[in-house]
């Protein structure tokens, strides 16, 4: 009578090549998708590393329970591979279906790492310059605007650009849009190009005629192959933004509260300033689109 032969476990050494390769794929979908904080992230590596280094060690020792040992092995290698899988494909994006949310990003965010930021955001503006508030005259340029547009580029990223204008005529919104026509340097933002009008102290006393003209003038001084727009809270566009000319460019409206109703005649909603988002160690503006136009 022939004996029945018994099914070959895996050997000590594929098990542990595939204990290794499994903690590799853990290890990267933990980096790539940063969930946990990047000291943890460590921490949880180093542990990986060490039991991969000590596995052999064990199964030596161990050799009465070498079954036992390669069965757990085993299943902690299919958990784990299992686990960054299901990590790196699940869905970050902050938008419902049918929405778009971005951010608008400055010098005041510091540097961001739009890589990681990308995982849950649909869209960047970001700020190209400002007037100085010292003197109301003086442009300045973003310091952090070449870098945070060259990730947009490099990453496939939508991005539109603002301007902070403290313009009170004609004549100083020009130079505020030669200014920022000058550093896109035939860069055309997907989402457009936006003059910042918000300043109680520059711009308050400006009637909204006044107001009108410097949006205007400012846009009308940006490339035609741009899109255009202009970014105001809510009390400036209820009171002061009333001008039908204003009515032929993109309108973006900051106003806080739950609900993110995007309002008939609003193409984005700054619906937050308090927003977190992965890859920015500040709070950071939320902006909702439900109309993708770009």
């Amino acid at each position: 009578m022939t004996k029945k032969k018994k099914l070959p476990i895996l050997s000590l050494h594929k098990i542990w090549l595939l204990f290794t390769i499994s903690a590799i794929i853990f290890s990267l979908s933990l980096y790539y998708k940063q969930y946990l904080a990047i000291y943890i992230i460590h921490s949880i590596v180093i542990l990986l590393i060490m039991l991969v280094a000590i596995l052999p060690f064990i199964f030596k020792k161990y050799k009465k329970k070498q079954k036992l040992l390669k069965i757990i092995t085993i299943l902690l290698s299919i958990a784990l591979i299992t686990s960054g899988i299901t990590i790196y494909n699940h869905n970050d994006r902050l938008a419902s279906e049918g929405q778009y949310i971005g951010i608008d990003v400055s010098k005041w965010n510091g540097n961001i790492n739009l890589q990681l930021a990308k995982q849950e955001i649909d869209f960047v503006i970001i700020r190209c310059g400002y007037t100085s508030l010292s003197d109301g005259t003086t442009i300045k340029e973003d310091p952090l605007f070449e870098q945070n547009i060259n990730q947009c580029i490099q990453l496939s990223i939508p991005y539109g650009v603002y301007y902070y204008s403290l313009a009170h005529d004609e004549t100083q919104a020009k130079k505020e849009a030669d200014f920022v026509t000058s550093k896109l340097n035939g860069r055309i933002p997907e989402l457009g190009v936006f003059i910042d009008l918000e300043d109680e102290e520059y711009q308050g006393n400006l009637s909204n005629q006044q107001l009108a003209n410097v949006a205007v003038s400012f846009l009308d001084n940006i490339q035609n192959e741009n899109k255009k727009g202009i970014y105001a809270n809510h009390h400036w566009w209820s009171t002061k933004l009333t001008d039908s000319r204003l009515d032929n460019y993109i309108k973006w409206k900051a106003r806080y509260n739950d609900n993110k109703v995007l309002e008939d005649g609003f193409s984005i909603l700054q619906y937050s300033e308090t927003g977190n988002v992965k890859g920015i160690n500040t709070n950071v503006d939320l902006n909702l689109i439900t109309d993708k136009y770009w």
